[in-house]
């Protein structure tokens, strides 16, 4: 009676098994955490900040690269204390709300400092007069936006006095003495007659790589395929090995007769 070949050995391919998985989980994990490291948010989204002083955000006397805002400051929160300019009074015409045309009323608040900050109070339907400015100082929080280019004005014709087409520095300090910030604020609580003008920027984190931490990661994911290739070869040997013992298989070749004596050379 032939004796049953003999399988693969199933508690060491277990065995196997069991510990490629725990090396591809632990090198996936390290992977994905250093992964994690490697894309640093260095602030949060504008809008989730605490609220900060105008001062802190925009600066009117900067000059050159240093009067642009960056990714962090555009849709910051802020408040502005001060008090509106009354020789700055403005409609901004042809600016639409919920599909209805209409005009934003802007104003410049005048800081302490003696530089000013504009600020969109509000909008009004098209036709419709925009509540007088507040008088005394004010303390309102809004929403800082980056100017406008000219290029955003909807039309080049002439407009009347006390309007304007876009919102801009370089148009309000031909009508004041001080200087202005290259921003606006949007009211985030406008006063009675006026609706808010969301901002067309909410802003967004600032981020950076770190190419070091991202090689890590790559090289913790490449740790976890090669223990699956290990793994696939040492169950590939176990196999071939548990085939190699098989004593179904005859070493010195085929055996004839009963009882073993090859008897084909006898005449």
């Amino acid at each position: 009676m032939d004796s049953e070949r003999p399988g693969v050995p199933k508690g060491r391919v277990a065995v196997l098994t069991v510990v490629a998985l725990l090396v591809v989980l632990a090198c996936g994990g390290l992977g994905v955490w250093q992964w994690q490291r490697g894309n640093v948010v260095i602030t949060e989204p504008p809008a989730r900040q605490p609220v900060a002083p105008v001062s802190e955000i925009v600066d009117a006397g900067a000059s050159g690269a240093a009067a642009v805002l960056s990714a962090d400051e555009v849709g910051h929160r802020v408040e502005v204390t001060g008090t509106f300019d009354p020789d700055v009074d403005l409609l901004v015409p042809g600016r639409a709300l919920d599909g209805v045309v209409g005009s934003w009323a802007l104003g410049v608040v005048v800081l302490a400092d003696g530089s000013g900050v504009p600020v969109v109070r509000g909008w009004v339907p098209e036709g419709t007069l925009a509540p007088a400015l507040p008088t005394g100082t004010v303390d309102l929080r809004g929403v800082v936006q980056p100017p406008e280019a000219s290029d955003l004005a909807p039309s080049t014709a002439a407009l009347p006095a006390g309007q304007t087409w876009v919102v801009s520095a370089a148009d309000l300090i031909n009508r004041v003495d001080y200087p202005v910030a290259n921003a606006y604020v949007t009211d985030t609580a406008p006063a009675a007659g006026l609706r808010a003008v969301p901002p067309d920027d909410p802003g967004q984190a600032t981020r950076r790589l770190d190419w070091r931490n991202l090689a890590y990661a790559g090289q913790w994911w490449v740790f976890a395929l090669f223990a699956v290739v290990l793994w696939f070869r040492a169950v590939r040997d176990e196999r071939r090995a548990a085939g190699e013992d098989d004593p179904g298989t005859p070493a010195d070749g085929p055996v004839h007769g009963a009882g073993g004596r090859d008897m084909s050379g006898a005449r």
